[in-house]
């Protein structure tokens, strides 16, 4: 289908044309093709909307010109280039701005359509008499307008949306893994906190990422708090060293690390302050992009391993049960008083490391709740918690057979992976 062009649309073909940015780069921000944005900045050239590019050479944006009286827009093309840095950020800038515009364009077609429904269903004016005056006579107020609010149909379109809403409420969420064949093994991977210039320990970050990678068999699960994120707390975003913007684009590359080995991603509360601040999901986004399954706060696995099937529920934090003695306390409660049993559960948020086997109904089950790569933080070093230990809970999971055997971290499960021929 052919791009449909909007006045916006157009004004970024421009800016970007004079800031330097290629129309392929260009066209991925408008979501068309390169050719249609070439097109497009042709036709600006024939109507004389944008100068003309000098063969061979990039259209740089302009110098100021001292001679108030030229506007020749070719003046200059040996001015400094744009750093990338700058131009990624534009980019970043332009989609973000792209996604608000189609936002605010939805909601006020909507808003809209609402209006012309009202005002086709409106029905006669409604005049009220107030009374009578020796001197005015009768005196009424009427109305233009009738209210034609039908609690029915609103009732019954409440139902609908309820519906859906608790639908989506139920099964967001929840993924099916299935692996033809076994044994694998998974690691919860929690509370990164990258910010370049903190006490993140990116050296361990990598090596991790790598293990999982190149280890056959082996898998990742995200449970949240991959950045810092400190847009919620002005005086921590003041003093951080890095911005949220250089974090998250560190957080995507770190992405790359794992090859295909990510299973799926939650969000932490320092994810998702984005999200309740400026109404926009950015680690959904990056997710998306990756093509890596997303879900907020908590997910739910349902794992078929060659047919044997286990469970596993991985939560960013719990506002109950937490208990400052024993870690595992929150974790082995939920599965008691949640909504659903699992094999294997994993809470993470506290930078607290444990891995624990219990038995419930007959059977062996694991409680976790990983490390964390923010070795310290000036929060926890007020208040007194202890250095974090960037551990990764893994689960080996057999076929054929309900079988597990839990780690503390990766690295001991993939030297038990490699040395017990499993």
């Amino acid at each position: 289908m052919a791009h449909q062009w909007t006045e916006n649309d157009e004004a970024l073909v421009k800016q970007n044309y004079l800031g330097g940015i290629s129309a392929v780069e260009t066209a991925a921000m408008l979501g068309t093709t390169g050719p249609s944005v070439r097109g497009r900045i042709a036709k600006f050239r024939r109507d004389g909307e944008l100068p003309a590019t000098p063969k061979g050479q990039h259209w740089m944006k302009p110098a100021p010109s001292t001679d108030k009286g030229s506007s020749n827009p070719q003046q200059n093309f040996a001015g400094p280039p744009v750093s990338m840095e700058q131009e990624v950020d534009k980019m970043e800038s332009a989609v973000l701005r792209r996604q608000l515009e189609e936002a605010n364009r939805k909601l006020n077609e909507a808003a809209d359509a609402e209006i012309e429904h009202l005002e086709s269903k409106s029905l006669s004016p409604t005049r009220i008499t107030i009374g009578e005056d020796p001197k005015a006579g009768k005196v009424s107020v009427e109305s233009q307008w009738k209210d034609d609010y039908d609690p029915v149909k609103a009732w019954e379109s409440a139902e609908k949306r309820g519906k859906k809403a608790i639908r989506k409420a139920i099964n967001n969420g929840v993924f099916d893994v299935n692996f033809e064949k076994g044994p694998i093994a998974i690691s919860v991977i929690s509370d990164q906190h990258i910010a370049p210039g903190s006490t993140c320990d990116f050296e361990r970050l990598r090596e991790d990422a790598e293990l999982i990678r190149d280890t056959p068999g082996f898998y990742a699960v995200f449970g949240g708090d991959g950045v810092d994120n400190h847009i919620k707390h002005r005086s921590a975003l003041i003093h951080a060293q890095s911005s949220p913007d250089q974090q998250w684009k560190l957080f995507d590359h770190y992405l790359q690390l794992f090859g295909d080995k990510i299973l799926t991603i939650i969000s932490g509360n320092h994810d998702a302050w984005t999200a309740q601040i400026g109404g926009v999901d950015f680690l959904g986004e990056i997710a998306k992009q990756n093509k890596i399954c997303y879900a907020p706060a908590e997910a739910r696995l349902n794992i078929s391993v060659a047919g044997q099937e286990y469970k596993m529920m991985v939560r960013h934090q719990s506002g109950r049960f937490n208990s400052s003695l024993n870690q595992t306390h929150a974790v082995k409660r939920h599965y008691e008083y949640g909504t659903d049993l699992f094999d294997i559960g994993v809470i993470c948020h506290h930078h607290e490391a444990a891995c624990e086997a219990f038995i419930r109904h007959g059977l062996k089950r694991y409680a976790a709740r990983p490390g964390s790569y923010q070795i310290l933080s000036p929060y926890a070093h007020q208040y007194g918690y202890s250095r974090a230990i960037p551990t990764c809970p893994t689960f080996i999971l057999f076929p054929e057979e309900r079988r597990m055997i839990g780690f503390d971290d990766v690295k001991d499960a993939v030297w038990a992976w490699g040395n017990l021929e499993l």
